[in-house]
């Protein structure tokens, strides 16, 4: 690196370790890195367990059950259930929509078999009783309103109170914004105060992202949050800002469906939907306090089995995802948060044999929490580890924890990312190629980190097989190292070994990433600030100390009990280092033996409140 480039670096460094040093941290991660993310998904729980049933329906016989299904949903009063009993229903759809709706957008939420756009729950009899047949292609299952798209978004500045933990902002109006409303916050693409560079990039590798942002790529950081009070032109929120939108910050509201639920069921559906990269199984658009539980999702028909878009404090848990019509680009992205979205707990899902297992292009403030990924793979590179969870611009703020997955990466494929959070997970470098049966061998990179991905935190991990010779042969690579097997890979510009376009920028991700309480298979150790391998930069570790059971639970959650399993399943300190989520436990002991998917036999009770105090010195 020239001299004046790593001058600037060293200058940009210092300022990030200072500017870490007077926030405090938070739970031992510096607090401008970090949010609150014990308020992810819904408030109090899924409500529908105390919601009265207002019809019970049991399957025709004939060919299509969607008339009397959706005329059911559409009838029944807000906060009740439909109930499907046990056996197989059919559904169709009317032309390209739900049965009695219009066309709503290309690829709208109501292109689809059956439409929830309203607090009602469709829930089965089990997924290992109830299954919902469908062939006529497009989504299967829609919950929400509508497909928000740029067009007539009405763009409000804000005036004040748009710094990181502001809950009270000041616009220059507020007409049309009331208490309950929810509202994007954002602004134009900054630049980084520690270097001038640009925190925002949409000119990805694979060329410039122009439906980043949903459409507005020039303000590709969004946070969704709801309105508590409007007085004057001063707007309450729910939830403290992210970051600091500082750089011509502008909110503007976005239509919400609230308490929409799909639960215990199986969709089975027949046919692909096609490769144009639209449909999904179960898709969820302007939909706030959602779920979906429960539910089997076999063979994706298209871009993802559950897809997320403008979806607000929501919960994708318990649920088993498996396989897809296609690998190829675009498509079996299994759950899959795209553009906008806040606050939600994607949680304890089995995903098997995705392209991606949870993929995110954009969104904020989101968990993604003890999910098994089993066996997924790429159409066109079904030898290479697959698995990405940054993939578009620009996901930030969000916390990967005990999740096991065969590798991690947060790519430049579409665009840049930042201050995530990766917590006590296992990447076990293990994936099986389709065409062999065999390991894959290709790709083995415990954690990817590339270019433009910046301030990202990966700390008590465990990298890398345990108690299995380690696939990894080096410990760190970096932009300008000959590709190979390794633990980390920084600051990378994109999988197929392009140069580097401007050495500073890929040296910074090597440079503003924290780590530390990571086990590694090449060193066969834990990794402080004490015993950093040669060649990696001391200054990003954290020293060694004990690190906190769950950066989003109070304590051991009840489902945790009720499977049989170890809490906290991953840590790097003990010497098991890790133990099986109840995820894979339920994966194991139902459909990886040719049994059922049956959640109410792996899990139990309900998650535990909320931490509080999540706040610790570093040593």
């Amino acid at each position: 690196m020239a001299g004046n480039s790593a001058l600037v670096v060293t200058i940009f460094f210092y300022v990030f370790l200072m500017c870490s040093q007077a926030h405090g941290v938070t739970g031992f991660i510096p607090a401008d890195r970090t949010v609150d993310w014990s308020h992810a998904g819904i408030p109090g729980g899924i409500p529908s367990a105390n919601w009265p049933v207002c019809q019970t329906i049991s399957p025709s016989g004939g060919a299509d059950d969607s008339v009397t299904i959706q005329s059911a949903i559409n009838n029944c009063a807000a906060n009740t259930v439909v109930a499907l009993t046990a056996g197989t229903f059919k559904i169709h759809r009317a032309s390209v929509v739900c049965q009695g709706f219009s066309d709503d957008y290309s690829s709208g939420s109501y292109e689809a078999g059956l439409c929830i756009n309203k607090a009602v729950a469709l829930r089965g009899a089990g997924p290992d009783k109830t299954i919902i047949q469908y062939g006529d292609g497009a989504n299967i299952i829609s919950l929400g309103r509508t497909y928000v798209s740029a067009t007539g978004l009405v763009m409000t500045s804000v005036t004040a109170g748009s710094t990181k933990g502001s809950t009270s902002i000041t616009l220059s109006s507020t007409s049309g914004i009331r208490t309950g409303s929810y509202l994007v916050v954002t602004q134009t693409n900054p630049t980084d105060p520690a270097d001038g560079n640009p925190l925002v990039s949409t000119n990805g590798y694979s060329g410039n992202c122009t439906y980043c942002g949903h459409d507005i790529p020039s303000k590709a950081m969004t946070q969704i949050d709801r309105v508590t009070s409007v007085v004057g032109n001063v707007v309450t929120l729910e939830r403290p800002l992210y970051f600091d939108y500082t750089n011509s910050p502008q909110i503007y509201p976005i239509p919400m469906v609230e308490n929409a639920g799909l639960e215990s069921l199986r969709l089975q559906p027949t046919v692909s939907s096609g490769t144009g990269d639209v449909f999904k199984n179960v898709n969820l658009e302007a939909c706030a306090h959602c779920w979906v539980q429960n539910v089997e999702s076999d063979m994706c028909v298209d871009k993802s089995h559950v897809y997320l878009s403008d979806v607000y404090g929501s919960e994708i848990s318990n649920n088993y995802l498996t396989d897809g019509y296609s690998h190829n680009s675009g498509e079996t992205y299994s759950i899959f948060l795209e553009f906008r979205n806040s606050e939600n707990l994607i949680q304890n899902n089995i995903i098997r044999k995705a392209r991606h297992s949870t993929p995110m292009s954009g969104g904020s403030g989101n968990v993604f929490a003890y999910n098994y990924a089993v066996d997924p793979y790429m159409g066109e590179y079904p030898n290479s580890l697959p698995e990405t969870q940054g993939h578009g611009a620009h996901p930030f703020m969000n916390l990967l924890e005990g999740n096991v997955y065969p590798n991690m990466e947060f790519d430049f494929a579409h665009g840049s990312s930042s201050h995530n959070t990766v917590f006590r997970n296992y990447v076990n470098l293990t994936s099986t190629n389709p065409n062999t049966g065999s390991s894959m061998t290709g790709a083995m990179v415990a954690f990817a980190d590339g270019y433009y991905s910046n301030y990202e935190n990966v700390v008590g991990n465990v990298l890398g097989e345990f108690g299995s010779s380690c696939s990894a042969i080096t410990y760190e690579i970096n932009a300008d190292t000959a590709p190979s097997a390794a633990i980390y890979k920084l600051g990378y510009y994109d999988d197929g070994g392009g140069s580097c376009p401007n050495s500073a920028l890929c040296a910074k991700v090597g440079q503003s990433i924290v780590r530390g309480g990571n086990w590694d298979c090449t060193t066969n150790s834990v990794v402080w600030s004490s015993n950093v391998p040669n060649g990696s930069l001391v200054s990003t570790y954290l020293n060694q100390q004990v690190l906190l059971d769950s950066l989003y639970l109070s304590a051991r959650p009840s489902w945790f009990t009720a499977s049989g399993a170890v809490w906290p399943p991953i840590d790097p300190s003990s010497s098991t280092k890790v133990n099986k989520i109840p995820a894979q436990i339920c994966y194991e002991n139902g459909p990886k033996i040719g049994g059922v998917f049956k959640p109410s036999s792996c899990y139990g009770g309900m998650p535990p409140p909320p931490p509080t105090g999540l706040s610790a010195v570093v040593h």
